[in-house]
């Protein structure tokens, strides 16, 4: 599955950079293009970054868990729809919505996480989004390749927030970058979108997810 992802991010990265090469700077709307480019460009990271999570999720449900063997750092998905019970709930039914708790730990189920989870605050995913995913899943790794690479995803998300919310054209954005600089950024992306499928892939070959593990 994770494979699949890897792929899918090569084919997509190679395309983008087809895409800049085809950009002719002497015409006028380069300048666009070059600006549409981050909105291009998040798309595929945004997207790299969902089926990541959602393929973990279902990696972490085939392994038919009990609960007691999971690290307390997973509770946060597993309970999560407990937790919503007794943010959503009145007065007259919370205490109800912590037994359920109780009850599910008591059964010690098999971990069953809901499909869609998507651990954050539905904001777009900067360095903060990727953090909250990581705690929520007990990743332990670096969030990121190397620390400088934050400030390219900053910058990759304001622009194209700049863009997609109409506070800049795309040939604002644009005229402020050569190829050169675009296409470091795509190489930029690329490696972040190929470091976090590699991390959550590890995370489930190495059962990173229990309690205690067997090192071999």
């Amino acid at each position: 599955m994770f494979e699949e992802i890897t792929e899918e991010i090569t084919r997509k990265f190679r395309e983008i950079k087809l895409w800049l090469s085809n950009i002719d700077t002497e015409k006028v709307y380069a300048t666009i293009d070059m600006g549409l480019f981050f909105v291009y460009i998040y798309g595929v990271y945004e997207e790299t970054v969902r089926k990541v999570v959602s393929t973990t999720i279902l990696e972490l449900n085939n392994e038919h868990i009990p609960i007691d063997k999971c690290i307390f750092d997973l509770y946060s998905l597993i309970f999560s729809k407990e937790y919503d019970g007794i943010y959503n709930v009145g007065n007259d039914h919370k205490w109800e919505k912590r037994w359920n708790i109780a009850e599910k730990l008591r059964e010690n189920l098999e971990v069953k996480l809901p499909n869609e989870l998507f651990p954050t605050d539905g904001k777009n995913i900067r360095y903060r989004q990727l953090e909250s995913l990581a705690k929520s899943f007990g990743l332990k790794d670096n969030i990121l390749p190397r620390t400088e690479v934050g400030g390219y995803i900053e910058e990759m998300v304001n622009n194209r927030n700049y863009i997609a919310h109409g506070n800049k054209l795309p040939r604002e954005v644009g005229r402020g970058y050569t190829l050169g600089d675009l296409t470091l950024r795509c190489e930029i992306i690329s490696e972040v979108c190929n470091y976090i499928v590699e991390r959550y892939s590890s995370y489930i070959a190495e059962k990173k997810f229990l309690k205690e593990r067997v090192v071999n």
